[in-house]
């Protein structure tokens, strides 16, 4: 197996049953492919429009493998839902998640599952297999490095259950809410925001030359908060900001200055 990055936040759960598609797109913000090997990025969301797991299914042949936010409690409201749908639910406790950024792998056993990531190019290849390969990296900060580039969120770190708002954090932009595919949990009040442009935040990608960023800080405009550092690697982190801020001096608590390196969300034509 190539060299890969091991991400033990994340668990996998296995659907299955003639009915796994429409019970996958009648709660997930994206359509769920019924092409074998295709990869979806989507997110169950409340009935409020807030964020509860953001996740990555891949189509199998009799089966959807679902990634989501091992401390989620994902799993137990897909059960919830479940009811009388014709699907089963097997949490791959056993699996592990890794990603790589080889182009070229090894030859792998047949039970490892490998695809490239559906949001962006620069995430690198995903990899479901048994947790049996010891010689997978715990520094996962080439990883985090690459999101941070491509203004990728990944809960909870980035993505706050119960708070995050689809709109406001890229999921459009990345493939992960689909407003064509009919109705799903929290759609209402998602489409709204679309619609009315509601959202008051954007995902941006920042960096500091002073005071080393550190997850849960305030980034200022003055003495106002016009956002908050969430994913941290190296220099550079993804913020949540309030885009109202975007074109003013942004600093730390300590006067660092902060500047916005990537805004890929942000309206053409603004500055």
């Amino acid at each position: 197996m190539s060299h890969s990055i091991l991400l033990p936040d994340r668990a996998l759960l296995a659907i299955s049953g003639d009915e796994r598609f429409s019970f996958l797109n009648t709660l997930l913000s994206a359509d769920v492919s019924q092409q074998v090997g295709d990869a979806r990025f989507a997110a169950l969301l409340t009935p409020q429009g807030k964020l509860l797991a953001d996740v990555l299914c891949l189509t199998e042949p009799d089966r959807v493998l679902v990634e989501f936010p091992a401390d989620s409690g994902f799993a137990k409201r897909l059960r919830m839902y479940k009811l009388r749908a014709a699907v089963a639910l097997d949490l791959l406790e056993d699996w592990q998640v890794t990603v790589s950024f080889d182009d070229t792998p090894t030859a792998a056993t047949a039970a490892t599952v490998r695809f490239a990531d559906p949001r962006d190019s620069r995430l690198g290849f995903r990899i479901y297999s048994p947790a049996t390969d010891s010689t997978a990296d715990t520094d996962r900060t080439p990883y985090d490095a690459a999101r941070i580039e491509a203004v990728v969120p990944e809960g909870p770190t980035d993505l706050e259950p119960n708070k995050a708002l689809l709109l406001e954090n890229g999921f459009e932009r990345l493939g992960g809410v689909d407003f064509r595919k009919g109705c799903f949990v929290g759609q209402e009040v998602t489409a709204r925001m679309k619609y009315r442009n509601l959202g008051k935040k954007r995902l941006m990608s920042v960096t500091s030359a002073g005071a080393a960023l550190e997850t849960g800080h305030a980034i200022m405009a003055g003495e106002r908060t016009a956002g908050t550092v969430l994913s941290v690697a190296g220099g550079s982190a993804l913020a949540l900001m309030r885009h109202e801020f975007s074109t003013q001096a942004l600093n730390l608590h300590d006067s660092s200055a902060v500047h916005i390196t990537a805004d890929p969300d942000a309206p053409e034509g603004a500055s």
